[in-house]
Formats: C-alpha cells, structure tokens, sequence
C-alpha cells in the first residue's frame, strides 16, 4: 500500500513539471462584444501584449503568470473583464469581454466620455467612437465626478448640479436602449441650461420634451405608442414639438405652414391605457 502512494505522489510530482516545463504552442484571444460596436480587437491587444511580454510561443508555461497578463490587461478602460488560462494542449487562452458604451458624452468644455451600460465613466480617445446614443448640451464632468468612477440612479432626486444630471441621462440612456422601438428612433439626447432635456430623433426635424426622472417610465410608454400607434398613421413631418410632460397625454405642436396661421396649432393625443393605443383629438 505504501509503495502505491508513493507510486502516486511520484506520478503526479512528474507530471506536474512536466506539465510546467511545457511550452506555449500558441495564444487564443477570444473577445466578447455583447451588444456593442468593435472598439478594441484582436490585433491591438496582441501588439499591447507583445511590447509588455515579449512573444508568449515557445515559452515554458512556469514562465507565465496569468495574473500579470490580466492585470496588464485590465488597464486598458475599455475592457470589462479578462480571464487567462492555459489549457494541456499548450494553448494560452485570454477571454476577454469588452464594456458596452451606453451613451457618449459630449461636454460643455469639448472632452468626450461614453458611459457604459455598468454606469463606468470612459474616456474617449482619438478615434474609438461607436454608435451609441450622445448626450450633448449644458453638460459638464469634472475631477470629483470622474474620481467616484461610476454613475448611478440611486436617489436621484437627492443628487445635485451635473451629477444629478449625468444620473438622469444614464437611466434615459437604459430607458432608450431597452425599448426595441425608441432604441431605432432616437438619437440624441440634449440638455438646455435651465436642466430640461430633449430627445432628438434619428429621422425628422421635430423635438421631444421630457421631464427629467419623474415618471420617465410612463413618458417613454406614451412615447413609444406614439411611435407604434400615431406616427405610423399620421406621420411626423407636421410637428415641430413633441411634449411628454403631461399626465396621460402628448400635446404636439404643428410646424409653421403657409396655410396656417402664424400661431402654432397644438393638437393633444390622448393615451388609453386600458385599450393601450392613441387616440388624435
């Protein structure tokens, strides 16, 4: 019996060094992008990983520390999470996932940010630009912002200044990119300086108010029948002013027209709830 165990531990001793003494036949970079546009690829990240490491072929798997290789990693601020491992076959596999912007930034000093769909404040450069909604107007981020890292919508109403105001258009981002319909409508969202905001769409030249937090889940529902319900019956040209402001209706208010009168027109679109479609008055 003892020679058995002994047996074992010598086997597993062996081939542990052997195992370590292995070397690396090649590398796997696999990246995930879940719902957003390419940013970081395949290519960048290797010619990153070769300037730090040097060549990972060849070398004996004892001579890499995964953990490095991930801290390395995770320096890059478009990375959400790596995870490196070797496998018996002599493959170095990276696993990485990347952020998925949320919303791009545009600040009153010219500096861009996206912010993820975690709330992670990044900061864009040079080219890394991705098709996400953008956020522009009276809009600022400073240091004590930028040093807690993350937005969040919790006790909004208790927030002040451009935190409270980057709160609000983080949830109106996930509100846009969770609605299969105003996710494809909507393309901008603008803050005026007397904190109201505005939803630019992709197609027409016409602006929609919104209040800021209060309620925005019923503004979008009222929003996005219009779309389903109104728009697709009495199109979008006419209108120059879409407001969502108000209980249970849409007022919309008529561009200027020659045959109308120099006062705007405004027409309100009830919301029935119980049937769940519009009603033109």
């Amino acid at each position: 019996m003892l020679l058995v165990i002994i047996l074992l531990i010598t086997i597993v001793v062996v081939a542990n060094i052997f195992i370590r003494n292995q070397k690396i036949e090649r590398v796997d970079i696999a990246i995930s992008y879940g719902k957003s546009d390419t940013i970081i690829t395949v290519g960048a990240l290797t010619k990153d990983l070769n300037a730090k490491f040097g060549d990972f072929k060849n070398r004996e798997r004892k001579n890499i520390e995964g953990k490095d290789v991930e801290e390395f990693l995770m320096k890059n601020q478009y990375l959400e999470d790596v995870q490196v491992f070797q496998n018996l076959k002599g493959i170095l596999k990276i696993e990485i996932k990347q952020s998925e912007p949320l919303v791009r930034i545009h600040t009153i000093r010219n500096q861009e940010y996206y912010i993820d769909k975690r709330g992670k404040f990044i900061e864009i450069m040079g080219s890394d630009i991705t098709d996400v909604v953008v956020a522009n107007g009276f809009i600022d981020i400073n240091s004590k912002i930028l040093d807690k890292r993350v937005v969040d919508t919790i006790k909004i109403q208790d927030k002040k200044g451009f935190e409270r105001s980057l709160s609000n258009i983080y949830k109106i981002a996930q509100k846009l990119q969770n609605d299969s319909i105003l996710n494809y409508q909507i393309d901008q969202i603008y803050l005026n300086k007397d904190g109201s905001y505005e939803l630019i769409p992709k197609i027409g030249n016409y602006l929609i108010r919104i209040n800021e937090n209060e309620d925005l889940e019923a503004q979008f529902t009222k929003l996005s029948y219009l779309y389903k319900e109104g728009f697709s019956k009495i199109g979008w040209d006419n209108y120059s002013v879409v407001d969502l402001r108000f209980r249970n209706q849409v007022v919309c208010i008529k561009k200027f027209t020659e045959q109308a009168s120099k006062s705007q027109t405004i027409e309100k679109t009830t919301i029935n709830k119980s049937e769940q479609n519009i009603k033109i008055n």
